[in-house]
């Protein structure tokens, strides 16, 4: 099994933020959207009120854009560590002209800028894989979400070896530049692996089935609180 080695947990360089912006992730922020969508429209959440979603470690909020754009009920509170992220993402929603529905935030996923029960969900991408700790986190995330609310998370998943990881690389980033191909070695070493995810749920009281494989290179959890 290969050991997982830690990247810094926050990319606030001007060439990271822009490296992670242009990078083409379109088809995989569609399908987290298309994810996250579908949870709403399936929820006993009244459709006829706004809904707060919360996306901590939103990058350059490429994931807020794709869903607010396609449900406009939807308002979301994008946090990130990183100043030079939030700075490209300021720029993305004013493109997008939707400074109005998604707030930037920055904000330390370990003290969420929310108090207890606020938001309908939370929803991370590619977050905890930049985390030494990923435990608090979770469990600060639950503390935010509303009764009957959900969790959505997805990262990679850390391959079984150098050889497999150099294959993924090779497949998904052939035709990115050198600096972003070394992004994703980095980010697929030090994700975490499907057990060691179950395991972080468990803790937390959280079934450990929520959290699946779901391609090649992530895994997935989905779970839905309990009304009260």
């Amino acid at each position: 099994m290969l050991s997982r080695r830690l990247e810094p947990e926050v990319m606030d360089t001007r060439e990271e933020a822009l490296g992670y912006n242009t990078m083409d992730n379109r088809e995989v922020n569609r399908r987290f959207a298309d994810e996250i969508l579908s949870l709403i429209a399936d929820s006993e959440l009244d459709s006829s009120q706004p809904l707060t979603l919360l996306d901590p470690g939103t990058g350059t909020a490429l994931i807020p854009i794709e869903i607010c754009q396609r449900n406009a009920q939807v308002q979301i509170i994008a946090a990130d560590l990183a100043t030079e992220m939030l700075k490209v993402a300021t720029n993305n929603l004013r493109s997008a002209e939707l400074s109005n529905r998604i707030s930037l935030e920055l904000a330390d996923a370990r003290q969420l800028p929310c108090p207890d029960s606020f938001v309908d969900g939370v929803i991370a991408n590619s977050l905890i894989h930049h985390i030494a700790d990923p435990l608090p986190i979770l469990q600060e995330m639950l503390r935010v979400i509303k009764p009957g609310g959900f969790l959505f998370l997805r990262d990679l998943a850390r391959p079984d070896s150098l050889d497999d990881l150099e294959s993924l690389v090779r497949q998904y980033a052939a035709n990115d530049t050198p600096h972003q191909r070394q992004m994703l070695t980095d980010s697929l070493h030090a994700a975490l692996t499907l057990s060691e995810i179950r395991d972080l749920l468990q803790t937390c009281g959280l079934p450990p089935e929520a959290a699946q494989l779901t391609s090649d290179r992530h895994w997935t959890v989905s779970h839905r609180l309990a009304q009260t």
